[in-house]
């Protein structure tokens, strides 16, 4: 489960600056205002058309998704503004003629339960209209009704799983948020609070919520929020005291708060005393929301994964099948949720002896992590000791099938690459294992179009081994991690690449083809 988006708050409306304070005389209404500021000399050689084609070429580059160009290009309209001098750019306090109620936030209230196709149509609607409202309104993120558009559209964003344009978002807004006090403070704190839960940065936010704790009157979505970040960090206790609050505070255990209290029981391996719970929270959600696909698929994930966790590995596929399918039908088959209901059935099926219908599951769920936006090693080292540790390839599954994870692993390295995440230990390990699934399905056998397809994966594994190697020996030598039976794997594996390498070309001809470094060629570029 992630926090909560948008728990209700109490505010004050804004205050205008205290006369004789500094804000007081920054302030356009201030004697003389700005026009008593020197300003730089903005020279006479702007060039409008140039504005204008670079203006239009910006609009084109958005059309076709070419974000190297879109950015380049921003950042030349920018630098076309005439020379302005900090006590220019100084500014007062915003307008507070604006009133941060529930009302006003509507992209973020709709349930985007339509499908993949129909949510990103209204989610690529409300961007249009953001973008209109930005338009209309010079004072930018300075003006209030730019600013809760753009609290509004993130928490959009967050209901799609769009994680890379909430966090740009929340990065534009946050320090105007923080500058005019509550309630803008307070919403940008606890939603991207669950920005970073979703990114699997709980850590980051603990620490936004307890500050919402700070600047906030209580509220049980608070301690509830508090209560499932501190759950996600293993700090189960903490957790159900913070659950435990938030049912005191209402007078009563509700089915959020079954819910909660099942999966800190589930997660300290109580399960006798965890299951019920779930349960009961399940059949009250039912007759409470039917329609609620996303909650109700939720439910089914965590009972589904407690069933497992306890052994009743059938009863788990069932209520995992149901959470595939309210998934699918409500937010799609790429949403990170689907695929960690897919990865929670992989795990369902292999503990339960269907290896053939684990290894789809899995196939299916390394996919879906490969390309998300907030990818992480965890999932995939997991899923791939799975397919490695669990699945009997090679007495019952046919090593062949590892081939299908060859597109899905090129697509994670990418991803990774992307973000910076493939130059500590954790890439290393996840690296190796990438390269052991591919040197499995990769021997120098079969026809020739066979033997090309293996060579090409054989050079594709001995590109991560050889990335992997130094990363993992340097976890080892610094005291991160002993990892030396890792690097005793890696040097295993290169040894059967060259082995199989070296029959290949005994048979066709040929030596292999000289393989580069992750970062540039075929499966490193950004």
């Amino acid at each position: 489960r992630e926090p909560r988006i948008g728990a209700r708050v109490a505010f004050d409306p804004d205050i205008p600056p205290a006369p004789g304070s500094l804000e007081a005389l920054l302030a356009p209404t201030a004697a003389g205002g700005a026009s008593r500021i020197p300003t730089r000399y903005k020279g006479t050689g702007f060039d409008p058309k140039a504005c204008k084609a670079a203006a239009l070429a910006l609009a084109d580059a958005c059309e076709a998704g070419n974000v190297l160009q879109f950015d380049a290009l921003a950042l030349a309209l920018k630098l076309m503004i005439p020379a302005m001098g900090g006590a220019e750019q100084a500014l007062g306090p915003p307008r507070n003629d604006f009133m941060l109620t529930p009302e006003a936030l509507q992209w973020g209230e709709k349930e985007y339960m339509g499908g993949l196709e129909e949510n990103t149509r209204v989610l690529q609607e409300c961007e249009a209209e953001f973008a209109t409202l930005v338009a209309a309104h010079p004072e930018g993120f300075r003006a209030p009704e730019v600013l809760a558009g753009g609290l509004d559209l993130a928490v959009a964003y967050l209901k799609n799983y769009a994680l890379d344009k909430a966090d740009a978002l929340y990065a534009a807004t946050e320090p105007h948020c923080m500058g005019r006090g509550l309630p803008w403070d307070v919403k940008w704190l606890q939603d991207c609070a669950t920005l970073r839960c979703k990114q699997h940065r709980q850590a980051e936010g603990a620490v936004l919520l307890e500050e919402v704790a700070k600047r906030a009157p209580p509220h049980e979505a608070t301690m509830r929020n508090l209560g499932t970040v501190y759950n996600q960090l293993r700090q189960y206790d903490k957790a159900k005291e913070y659950f435990d609050a938030a049912a005191e505070f209402v007078g009563n255990t509700d089915k959020e708060d079954l819910w909660n209290l099942g999966l800190v029981h589930k997660n300290k391996g109580e399960y006798r005393e965890g299951a019920p719970l779930l349960e009961q929270a399940l059949e009250q959600w039912i007759r409470d929301d039917p329609n609620d696909d996303v909650t109700l698929a939720k439910l089914h994930d965590s009972l589904g994964s407690c069933y497992d966790e306890m052994g009743r590995h059938e009863d788990a596929v069932v209520q995992l099948a149901s959470a595939k399918m309210l998934y699918n039908r409500s937010i799609g088959a790429e949403s990170p949720l689907y695929g960690s209901a897919c990865e929670r059935m992989t795990r369902a099926l292999i503990n339960g002896g269907r290896h053939q219908e684990g290894l789809e599951a899995l196939i299916e769920a390394f996919t879906v992590v490969a390309t998300k936006d907030a990818v992480h090693p965890t999932p995939l080292f997991e899923l791939l000791g799975l397919a490695l540790e669990k699945l009997p390839v090679g007495n019952g599954i046919d090593p062949q099938e590892l081939t299908r994870l060859e597109v899905p692993i090129e697509a994670a390295v990418r991803n990774m690459h992307y973000r910076g995440l493939d130059q500590d230990g954790n890439a290393g390990v996840l690296f190796e294992r990438m390269g052991r699934a591919l040197v499995l399905c990769s021997m120098a056998q079969g026809d020739a179009e066979q033997q090309a397809a293996a060579h090409r994966r054989r050079n594709m594994a001995r590109t991560l081994l050889n990335h992997a190697a130094p990363l993992v020996m340097a976890a080892t030598r610094e005291g991160l991690a002993d990892l030396t039976h890792v690097s005793m794997l890696i040097s295993q594996e290169l040894q059967a690449l060259d082995t199989q390498d070296a029959a290949y070309g005994r048979v066709f001809g040929a030596s292999g083809q000289p393989v580069g470094q992750l970062g540039g060629g075929a499966y490193g570029q950004r």
